[in-house]
């Protein structure tokens, strides 16, 4: 598909070296990240807990979907829990799994490189693959240590690899076989891991195929998509797959979150964003005005899942902007398709040049600064590897509305907008949000539910976002409780208390949990009120 300039492509020597630089990212940022002797994460502590809590959940023999509601796939995690199964802590079952995922695609990556790429390019695309592979943070362009969203790190390294193997002529070597397997193995990936990036890149990628003729290879990656399919069912069940689709319904359709970061709107005009967009505007545009028409279609159509993907995502990074630079530099080296190369690289270099450096930022952490996430409970002995901010764990900050005392100031309380205080059995809950100490909190409700007695064989189903306080004390796991509340009272009937936060993480899940409780007509004993929860005994 398209015009192929300055070869310079991988002889056997040029191969074989590049194979060794691939293992060697591999090792160079993979052993940095163990090297600090633990995982060390300064930021997004409850991703860090509804990630720990799906990996510990999975390690006991549940099946996401089947045992608990999550719309990511069994695949995201399953690499994390086959280290965990191994005897590794939660911290370096984490870290290795980044090496495992990383070390799957170094034969994908070599495949690209030797059959499709020059030499240079071909570097390039391992560096890009490998940095998403084994990051410490998720992107974007603050320096920070975080495994929140690792799988949207790894859908999008299995993606660069499956768009460029379907849009890219062979010009070195050609196997249909080869191109379909590992084609297989990204989209079962995406299917099984993130499968919004499926969704989005399955008609730009088959139109490719279809233009290139490349019937065979669209056939084997099909074949290898079902194969996987029918290995998940065979461990999983059959159930898995309805229960996965309710799953992905359920969060389509709820408004807790309805998105994860901005609007559509802003994502393709705001002053962040549009110049991103005018790029991959003029690609299309420079393309289809006689460039290379078909490939300019193809570029429209991955265009618009990019897009989706980017708006679906947390943060709204653009690490399509990578890809754009590379399809088009590897199609045409005209002034045009390099400048867009150019501007698209500069764009989003920040947010690589943030992953690149995150192995070696972790490795230069202050221990001192971090303290075990797991210092007691039932987790401490076994994941005690894994070290958040103190002064984030332990500094409890909530935004609360002002309330003025005063005659001076006494009218600003009418004119303020009050509509989000929440009612619960005739009682008005504080209008209130945490914004940091997760951590803190989550040790000192545990904590207090033991020496209540009151934790012993119970369960709890929490009214906000997080639920998992039995990792941190003696209450037992919801059954069927979400690690991450989407919607719906999924596991409140196994539990048997109801807990509600004074100052939840997420008002709009708490108000949501119990207008949803109100409507069953329930009637709660309560049985403990502190500063930091209301707990009520179920019917």
């Amino acid at each position: 598909m398209g015009t192929m300039h300055m070869d310079n492509g991988l002889d056997k020597s040029g191969a074989r070296l590049f194979l060794v630089y691939l293992l060697g990212l591999v090792a160079l940022m993979g052993g940095m990240a163990l090297a600090k002797g633990g995982l060390y994460v300064d930021r997004h502590e409850g991703d860090t807990l509804h990630l720990t809590e799906i990996v510990m959940r999975m390690a006991q023999g549940q099946w996401p979907h089947v045992d608990f509601v999550t719309p990511l796939g069994v695949l995201g995690f399953l690499p994390i829990v086959a280290f965990v199964w191994l005897g590794f802590g939660i911290g370096a079952a984490i870290v290795w799994a980044q090496i495992a995922v990383a070390l799957l695609l170094v034969p994908m990556v070599f495949w690209v490189g030797r059959s499709r790429l020059s030499r240079g390019m071909a570097y390039g695309v391992g560096a890009l693959v490998m940095i998403m592979t084994l990051a410490m943070v998720h992107g974007e362009a603050v320096p920070s240590l975080s495994m929140s969203m690792h799988y949207n790190r790894w859908a999008w390294a299995f993606a660069f690899v499956a768009i460029l193997i379907a849009t890219l002529e062979p010009k070195h070597a050609s196997n249909a076989w080869l191109d379909g397997i590992i084609m297989g193995v990204a989209f079962s990936f995406l299917a099984m891991g993130k499968i919004t990036y499926g969704v989005a890149f399955v008609p730009g990628v088959a139109a490719a195929l279809a233009m290139r003729g490349q019937w065979k290879a669209m056939a084997v990656a099909t074949g290898v998509v079902a194969l996987f399919a029918v290995a998940l069912t065979l461990i999983g069940g059959v159930a898995m797959w309805p229960a996965y689709i309710a799953d992905l319904a359920l969060v389509a359709s709820t408004d807790i979150r309805p998105r994860a970061g901005v609007d559509l709107g802003t994502l393709l005009l705001a002053p962040h964003y549009i110049l991103g967009t005018a790029v991959l505007f003029l690609s299309v545009v420079v393309l289809r005005r006689g460039l290379n028409p078909p490939f300019g279609l193809v570029v429209m159509l991955l265009g618009v899942g990019m897009i989706y993907v980017t708006f679906q995502n947390f943060g709204n990074d653009p690490k399509w902007l990578a890809l754009l630079a590379v399809m088009m530099l590897a199609v045409a080296r005209t002034p045009q398709v390099i400048a867009l190369a150019v501007v698209a690289c500069a764009l989003i270099g920040p947010s690589f040049y943030n992953m690149a450096i995150s192995p070696a930022h972790h490795f230069v952490a202050k221990a001192e600064a971090y303290g075990p996430l797991f210092e007691s409970g039932p987790l401490a002995e076994t994941h005690g590897d894994i070290y958040t901010k103190k002064e984030r764990a332990n500094n409890i900050l909530e935004r609360h509305p002002a309330v003025f005392e005063s005659e001076e100031f006494a009218y600003l309380n009418d004119l303020a907008d009050r509509r989000s205080e929440p009612e619960f059995q005739g009682e008005v809950l504080p209008s209130c949000r945490q914004e940091l100490g997760m951590v803190g909190v989550s040790y000192a409700i545990a904590r207090d539910l033991d020496k209540a007695g009151l934790s012993d064989g119970k369960s709890v189903f929490v009214a906000d976002t997080f639920g998992g306080f039995w990792m941190f004390g003696g209450l037992e796991p919801t059954v069927g409780a979400a690690p991450w509340y989407y919607g719906k009272l999924t596991g409140y009937d196994n539990a048997d208390y109801l807990l509600v936060p004074t100052c939840p993480t997420t008002p709009s899940a708490r108000r949501s949990i119990l207008a949803e409780v109100e409507a069953r007509g329930d009637v709660l004993e309560e049985l403990r009120r502190t500063e930091l929860y209301i707990l009520y005994a179920r019917p």
